[in-house]
């Protein structure tokens, strides 16, 4: 039983590993500073949100309902990885 918890452990160390690496060479490279949505947001967000700070204006402004979603999606997940430790104390 307590070769399992380790190769488990071994295999789930592993996986988080390579996820790190895929993202981190995913994120590499060249990317344009100056875009067309960029220029717009910079000129309109404040004005059409209401906010007073850019980033603040994108986030709850432009993005609120892909926010949502990606904080039920890390509540979820959250609250699945409690069930299974709780399983196993």
């Amino acid at each position: 039983m307590k070769r399992r918890a380790v190769l488990s452990r071994i295999l789930e160390t592993l996986i988080i590993l390579l996820v790190g690496l895929f993202l981190f060479l995913a994120l590499q490279g060249e990317h344009e500073e100056k875009t067309a949505i960029r220029d717009y947001l910079v000129s309109h967000g404040e004005r059409e949100t209401g906010a007073t700070n850019l980033v603040t204006s994108i986030y709850l402004g432009y993005r609120a309902y892909d926010t949502l979603g990606e904080t039920l999606v890390l509540l979820l997940a959250v609250s699945g990885v409690v069930f299974f430790v709780e399983r196993e104390s």
